[in-house]
């Protein structure tokens, strides 16, 4: 099963996750875009959009990334005493 993960990036190099259906691994570090931990992570984008700016300096676009499922172990679970 594969994981999705939206984030949101700005023309100025700054990125934050939007909407997500997995948490990430770990706790993020602030000086990084998330979407740059995201790819080392494993997380691969699939679609964006175009960027666009209202009536800011900034333009945004939102990208759809996704990955792989977790591997799990392949031992049986534990069966309680």
């Amino acid at each position: 099963m594969k994981q999705y993960c939206y984030v949101i990036v700005n023309n100025a190099g700054h990125s934050w996750p939007a909407i997500t259906t997995a948490q990430g691994d770990g706790a993020r570090d602030p000086k990084v875009p998330t979407l740059q931990q995201l790819l080392h992570e494993g997380w691969a984008p699939v679609r964006e959009t175009p960027m666009g700016g209202g009536t800011s300096q900034l333009a945004h676009s939102l990208i759809l990334l996704e990955r792989a499922d977790k591997p799990r172990s392949g031992r049986a679970p534990r069966q309680p005493k």
